[in-house]
Order: C-alpha cells, then sequence, then structure tokens
C-alpha cells in the first residue's frame, strides 16, 4: 500500500461522500501524504537548514532533531495504518 500520492503537492486530495452523507478519503492517500509529507520534512534541507515555506512568504528555520522526529512519527503511523489495511483487506467483506 502506501504509495505516494497521484497529485502535487499545490492539489487536495480527493474527498468522497458516502450514501450517508459522511465524507472520506481513500486510506491509501492519506498513508500515501503521510509518507510524502515525512519524505519532504527529509529530503530538502537547502544549505544544510531544514526549513518550512509556505506560498509568498519567508522560510521558516526548523529544529533538526524534532523534524526528524516528526517524520519518523508520521512515517510508524503510515505504516501501522497499513498493516491494518492489509489484515482487513484480507477479510471476507459484508
Amino acid at each position: 500500500m502506501g504509495r505516494m500520492m497521484p497529485w502535487g503537492p499545490s492539489e487536495t486530495m480527493p474527498v468522497g461522500r458516502s450514501v450517508d452523507g459522511q465524507l472520506h478519503f481513500a486510506a491509501q492517500d492519506v498513508t500515501g501524504m503521510l509518507r510524502d509529507i515525512a519524505s519532504s520534512i527529509t529530503l530538502h534541507p537547502g544549505d544544510g537548514v531544514l526549513t518550512w515555506t509556505r506560498e509568498g512568504e519567508e522560510p521558516i528555520a526548523l529544529d533538526p532533531a524534532t523534524t526528524r522526529t516528526v517524520a519518523r512519527i508520521l512515517t510508524a503511523q503510515a505504516d501501522q495504518m497499513d498493516i491494518q489495511l492489509i489484515t482487513i483487506a484480507g477479510q471476507p467483506g459484508p
């Protein structure tokens, strides 16, 4: 499961609506989003300084240790969701 998002960073994740009106995201899109965020945190250390930049604003310096910890937490959460999804997918439907 855990795939990268099929859309760019400026696009949004597709949202669906159930017949009962509840809104939902595809689970694989959520795990992909978590992995993409973690990857972007660890793969873009411009000039040895980790930064976060909102479009049109100045970059904000990030603490490297905290940032790596957040990336690990996001990846671990995606891994746990994938395990649950694999388990559910292997069970017979309703």
